[in-house]
């Protein structure tokens, strides 16, 4: 099972920023809020697309008392980066947090004479009667569960797993990487320790449900990419191994640089090869060397 919602964590927000909001939204439920991270960075995701009421984002975050656990959470309806916010806009913005959000003084734009980047706008926000632990979200890029900081600040594309263990969710990714460890662990022991554990090992493995992060890839590359290797295999260059039940060549179509890297999902970093080349592209000693005479 995906999960398909969009979430945003932010470490460590001032608790007394928070429940202001919560004040004035229990008063006025439809009103937008806003909070604003001292970090000149930008938050990229939304500078490619911005969040809106049809298309929220969710955040989590944890506050500056207690960076171990997501106290809060809201729907995110938009962003804007500061230094573009017209004078006529800024004007309003600063009126609204004199109204509401007094502790926050106004839109500030600089904070210790750097950019203040973001103006994230909220709305529904939720104080969660059972703080959720930093280590339930993982990170989308990796797989890997969410360390708590030191220091408030930051903020991470996250995936948030169920707490219930006969129901829980964990990222392929990073069931992959565990499993990895756990076969060379064994790998280690001697076979008479190994059988021992065989022994005593549960015959059906339990069942989990597991959580894939996957890219909406453009059919025209994979059928131009196969049209153009005609059969063969663009590393090797033997023939594919076997025919598909409809009689075509099967080959796999592979992507030099990988779209989790960054790479361009187009018929240039694109190549059609047989599952032996394809895996060693991706797992081989050779798989670097690969990779960079590709994608220079």
């Amino acid at each position: 099972m995906e999960n398909s919602e969009r979430i945003l964590f932010l470490n460590g927000i001032y608790m007394q920023v928070l429940e202001e909001i919560l004040v004035a939204s229990s008063i006025l439920p439809e009103e937008t809020f806003y909070i604003q991270p001292y970090s000149d960075r930008i938050i990229s995701e939304f500078k490619k697309k911005k969040p809106n009421e049809e298309n929220p984002w969710r955040l989590y975050a944890s506050i500056t008392s207690d960076l171990s656990n997501a106290h809060y959470t809201a729907e995110i309806i938009d962003w804007e980066y500061k230094p573009d916010i017209q004078y006529k806009r800024l004007i309003d913005l600063n009126e609204h947090i004199q109204k509401y959000q007094k502790d926050e003084d106004c839109i500030y734009l600089t904070q210790n004479e750097k950019i203040c980047a973001n103006l994230i706008s909220i709305r529904n926000l939720q104080k969660l009667e059972n703080p959720i632990p930093i280590n339930r979200f993982y990170k989308i890029k990796n797989g890997t569960p969410l360390k708590v900081r030191t220091r408030s600040g930051n903020w991470s594309y996250v995936t948030l797993m169920s707490a219930n263990d006969d129901n829980d969710y964990i990222l392929k990714s990073y069931l992959d990487a565990d499993f990895e460890k756990e076969v060379k662990v064994s790998t280690c022991l001697s076979h008479h320790a190994r059988k021992q554990r065989l022994d005593t090992a549960a015959k059906w493995p339990k069942k989990i449900h597991v959580v894939t992060n996957s890219y909406k890839r453009n059919p025209d590359v994979v059928a131009e990419a196969l049209f153009r290797a005609n059969g063969k295999c663009g590393l090797c260059h033997n023939d594919a191994p076997f025919n598909k039940l409809d009689g075509t060549p099967f080959l796999e179509v592979h992507h030099w640089q990988p779209l989790a890297d960054g790479g361009d999902d187009t018929i240039d970093n694109a190549a059609a090869l047989c599952p032996n080349c394809h895996k060693e592209a991706h797992f081989g000693a050779r798989s670097s060397a690969i990779r960079q005479s590709h994608t220079k």
